[in-house]
């Protein structure tokens, strides 16, 4: 069985031996051989594999790059056919080193996200987060509540918006200016029903139309088209012609 030592001429080490100096199984530098990593060393009479220095060399330097996280692939390019001292190496290093502080900056960013996801009502409490920006500015009493068609738009505006309630509060910050206009626009919608005529509907929808600030380019906007037909069986028809005329006026708006 190769690797036993038997038939090779001293100063040859089997494939145990180097597999041992390197710190690997044999069947990981047979692996090795087998993907091209590794260039076939000479053979003796009995066929058993022989390394030399270059083999030890070779084999040390693909275990320390795995070591380092280097993929396989990354260490065949810069291994095939590179010298002793010709500097790929380094450079190679200095490469990946450079793409691993990439991506520990992007889990840092990803893990501050995710603490202040945690620490933010307004992730997993949107109707409240909401409800408490409102009651601020006095749009809402200490003890009002948003009505169960109100919450649900809510939650719908923090799950279509890309950054959720908090984007949503953050962009309206301008339309909470004038608290007082808003509480009438508010009552007026919540007094929509059956008995409103199109004229009353439409005029509160260009009111409303007309304080939405201008989308900027490439500003997260949230579609009213998509609302109205997610929110159809939660409003009355009165309040779905508002939308409706709303969409008309402005089909995407930055909320």
């Amino acid at each position: 069985m190769e690797g036993s030592g038997a038939g090779l001429r001293p100063g040859g080490l089997s494939i145990g031996d180097v597999a041992r100096l390197a710190g690997v199984s044999t069947r990981a530098v047979r692996h090795y051989h087998a993907i091209g990593l590794l260039a076939e060393p000479e053979r003796d009479s009995s066929d058993y594999r022989r390394y030399g220095s270059k083999d030890v060399i070779a084999l040390v330097r693909v275990v320390r790059l795995r070591a380092a996280g280097m993929p396989l692939p990354k260490i065949a390019e810069r291994l095939v056919g590179a010298e002793v001292g010709d500097g790929s190496l380094s450079r190679a290093l200095r490469d990946l080193a450079d793409e691993m502080d990439g991506e520990i900056a992007a889990l840092a960013a990803t893990r501050d996200g995710l603490r202040s996801l945690a620490e933010s009502e307004t992730f997993d409490q949107p109707v409240k987060a909401l409800t408490d920006a409102l009651r601020g500015h006095g749009l809402l009493g200490p003890s009002d509540e948003l009505r169960a068609g109100e919450g649900w738009a809510a939650a719908l505006l923090d799950a279509l918006h890309p950054q959720g309630m908090s984007g949503v509060l953050d962009q309206a910050s301008g339309l909470l200016t004038d608290p007082a206009r808003l509480a009438v626009l508010l009552q007026r919608f919540r007094n929509l029903n059956k008995k409103a005529d199109a004229d009353e509907i439409d005029a509160l929808a260009d009111e409303v139309a007309a304080l939405l600030p201008q989308a900027e380019p490439g500003a997260a906007l949230v579609d009213i088209d998509l609302m109205d037909k997610l929110l159809t069986e939660r409003l009355n028809q009165a309040q779905q012609r508002f939308l409706r005329r709303l969409r008309d006026q402005r089909p995407q708006v930055r909320l």
